[in-house]
């Protein structure tokens, strides 16, 4: 029973493969796109790199390093498949190195199918901080290419673990009405409501060459607190799909508890859905807890019931009931 490197890894050429997926990004990691200088990538390869050297295996260069963001149970990754056709297309001994089973692959079918075509072709993959490879049809390791597999099983098993679990999460989240997205801000603090700004002046859109001034009038008057020309449009889309979807009374309805909520919201004197940060005043939890509890309306509200004022109440009453975990966490340390 065979395990780790096989001997003629020493004169081989090493290709590596390297990935994060998107939920597991640090602050450093967003701060360029990338993917070779995002710093938990880096931190990979020369993890990958130290450890060939104590085994004293040849190094992976930087030409024959691929990296991406992508989750592993994909299996449409773009470098993914650019480092299997380098591999393939490499005259001599090759050897693809992974730092672990998982960075190949989260997908049990998908990790036999990419590499089935390179151990036939003698290029085993290497995950060299655990010392397993999967063999080749020349090498032929029964034992560690389960132990391979099994790994990548287990990882698979987990990412399934973890997206029941978030899927779960939003469920029970609904099911207590709360939003569980940042959505869009009402603007509380804007001069005029966008919406009837909008709403007031789109018969301005029927004057041939008037767009760019319909823009204007809306974003002058919601003031400094509004929106800007260049968001006129999009909100304007949201406003066509509300009267798509629903009736005349429903929509008048859902304006009239709209413009309730930014009432609220400026008593507060914080919005918790700001886009650009928040300058209207410090952090208040009330107007987190009061977004969430409307925002699935706001949002959509053909879909789901319009909140009551005595629910509304309630939240503003005893907001730390109703606010998501992660603020339950936050509010907590302060």
């Amino acid at each position: 029973m065979s395990f780790g490197p096989s001997p003629d890894f020493k004169k081989a050429t090493m290709f590596a493969y390297t990935r994060i997926s998107t939920d597991k990004q640090s602050t450093d990691d967003k701060k360029s796109k990338d993917p070779k200088k995002k710093t938990t990538l880096k931190r990979q390869f020369k993890e990958m790199n130290d450890a060939l050297k104590a085994q004293g295996l040849p190094q992976v260069k930087p030409q024959n390093w691929f990296a991406e963001i992508a989750s592993g149970t994909k299996e449409d990754r773009t470098q993914w498949k650019k480092l299997r056709e380098a591999a393939l297309n490499h005259q001599g001994k090759a050897v693809v190195v992974v730092k672990d089973p998982s960075r190949w692959a989260r997908n049990v079918d998908a990790a036999v199918n990419a590499w089935t075509p390179l151990k036939k072709r003698g290029i085993p993959i290497y995950a060299v901080i655990t010392g397993i490879q999967t063999g080749t049809a020349q090498d032929i390791r029964p034992s560690e290419n389960f132990f391979f597999l099994l790994n990548s099983g287990f990882a698979a098993q987990t990412s399934e673990v973890q997206k029941d679990k978030a899927l779960k999460g939003r469920d029970r989240q609904r099911a207590e009405g709360a939003a569980d997205f940042k959505g869009r801000s009402l603007f509380p603090f804007a001069r005029v409501d966008p919406y009837e700004a909008i709403l007031d002046n789109m018969d301005m859109l029927s004057l041939k060459g008037s767009k760019a001034k319909y823009r204007g009038v809306v974003e002058t008057l919601t003031g400094e607190g509004g929106v800007s020309a260049s968001a006129v449009e999009r909100i304007q889309e949201d406003i066509n799909k509300l009267r798509t979807e629903m009736s005349p009374v429903d929509f008048e309805n859902y304006l009239s508890f709209r413009s309730t909520i930014r009432d609220k919201m400026k008593e507060i004197g914080y919005d918790a859905w700001a886009t650009k940060g928040n300058k209207t005043g410090k952090l208040d939890y009330r107007s987190n807890a009061l977004y969430r509890m409307t925002g699935l309306y706001l949002k959509e509200p053909f879909k789901f019931p319009m909140p009551t004022p005595k629910f509304i109440q309630e939240v503003l009453t005893d907001f730390p009931k109703f606010l998501s975990d992660k603020d339950k966490k936050r509010r907590g340390k302060r």
